[in-house]
């Protein structure tokens, strides 16, 4: 019987071991606040978000703004400028007037998302205000859930470039 009460403390230990761990877990791969409160769920079969930023500047003067904001790493120097291209040569009549690619690598696990910008003059051919077009879709598989990252990479980002700016939401990343 000493066997038997033995075998039953050791798996009542484990199984407190076990679900300290998970709860560890938990909080560890969470989006690490602020702007974790829009997450988003398979939008885009992995988690995704899509928002867009109002600017009163040029899309030229943006652009060079979230370019130059990259390559410094952004506001917590996760962010990686990619490549950056002028669309203007092609005078497309929606008025895209650049495209930016960029990588966020998530705090705790060093996660990549990946995150696409289109600049658009608004109305096309406008000097006073452009439209932002902001995408971020994580990178690993199976990233169903994304506890508010995508939403964070996007609204972090430009916040951190001290531009006012109106958001609104696209798709994904919905909240709670």
């Amino acid at each position: 019987f000493a066997e038997t009460r033995d075998l039953e403390v050791l798996i009542m230990a484990l199984t407190s071991v076990y679900c300290v761990v998970l709860l560890l877990v938990g909080v560890i791969s969470a989006c690490q606040p602020p702007d974790c409160d829009n997450p988003d769920c398979g939008t885009c079969s992995n988690a995704c978000c899509t928002l867009e930023f109002k600017f009163a500047r040029s899309a030229e003067t943006v652009y060079n703004d979230m370019v130059a904001y990259l390559k410094s790493g952004g506001n917590d120097k996760h962010y990686k400028f990619v490549n950056g291209s002028d669309l203007r040569p092609y005078k497309i009549k929606s008025g895209a007037e650049f495209m930016i690619q960029a990588i966020h690598t998530t705090k705790v696990h060093h996660y990549n998302d990946t995150l696409d910008f289109l600049l658009s003059s608004n109305p096309p051919g406008s000097k006073d205000e452009t439209l932002v077009q902001g995408f971020s879709i994580s990178q690993i598989y199976g990233a169903y859930c994304d506890d508010g990252q995508n939403y964070k990479n996007l609204v972090g980002y430009v916040k951190g470039l001290d531009i006012d700016f109106a958001q609104r939401r696209i798709s994904g990343c919905k909240g709670n």
